[in-house]
């Protein structure tokens, strides 16, 4: 450990408790070592950040889950790439390899996998749906801080419906809930995909009756997690086993109000 803080240039600091066994500081970031656990607080910088990993490398020292998903956020991986049992790393390759008598398997953080089920994997993808985008109810969460680091799904077909069947009203929404997504992009980095219809079979005379089968498939198609409002939808998702986030009607307009409070 502290070859990895004095890489990084860290300044030792006295003990302010008797339980600190050491403590160092690096461009405002604090380290704090007690006897069975190691604490790292303060804010990141570019120069800082690259500690962590380094530190998470150290013999011995295991991350809990949350703060093995906190350290995932800062350093997001590609969307299905395995996690790491022993030291939460995500990797998108592992290696068959002869070892004396037997075959063994790698990640690309060095650690063997036994290939017993389950393989825990990344899922940083949405797909809203069209009273999603609608209702703005995404872009006003992304500013309440969650989908934070996501690839977001918009289909070109859902372009399609509101051109076809839904108002002036419902085509003013969904352009200024894309133009907030977009605005969105680097500040809270998220990505925007699309998707055109020629990637998939669509029946443009049978948009509107087959919507949800349409907007299910997609999911299915890009492996993204469902975000609806609608009932209907959520139970075809679930029988599917597509993972889903359900958001009723009645919360759009305490989202607007919440987001607003706080964004003014």
């Amino acid at each position: 450990m502290v070859t990895v803080l004095r890489e990084f240039k860290a300044e030792r600091e006295p003990s302010k408790s008797e339980y600190e066994l050491g403590v160092w500081k690096v461009n405002g970031l604090t380290v704090k070592y007690y006897e069975k656990k190691l604490v790292v607080q303060g804010n990141l910088d570019d120069y800082n950040k690259n500690m962590l990993p380094e530190i998470e490398k150290i013999d011995g020292l295991t991350l809990d889950a949350k703060n093995a998903a906190k350290l995932r956020r800062i350093f997001p991986s590609k969307q299905n790439a395995i996690i790491c049992d022993e030291c939460k790393s995500s990797s998108l390759l592992i290696e068959g390899t002869e070892e004396g008598l037997d075959i063994v398997f790698r990640k690309e953080c060095g650690h063997v996998d036994r290939l017993a089920t389950p393989l825990i994997m990344i899922n940083s993808r949405i797909l809203p749906d069209i009273n999603i985008l609608i209702s703005n109810s995404l872009s006003r969460l992304i500013g309440l801080g969650y989908f934070k680091g996501f690839e977001i799904v918009i289909p070109e077909f859902i372009f399609d419906v509101v051109d076809q069947f839904k108002g002036k009203g419902s085509k003013d929404a969904v352009s200024k809930e894309l133009a907030n997504l977009r605005s969105r992009e680097l500040k809270d980095n998220i990505k925007i995909i699309g998707l055109k219809n020629e990637l998939f079979d669509l029946d443009k005379e049978n948009l509107t009756r087959d919507e949800n089968k349409i907007i299910l498939a997609i999911a299915q198609l890009t492996n993204a997690v469902l975000i609806t409002a609608d009932q209907v939808l959520k139970d075809r998702a679930i029988i599917a086993q597509r993972p889903t986030i359900f958001i009723p009607a009645r919360v759009f307009g305490k989202i607007k109000v919440i987001e607003e409070l706080r964004n003014p």
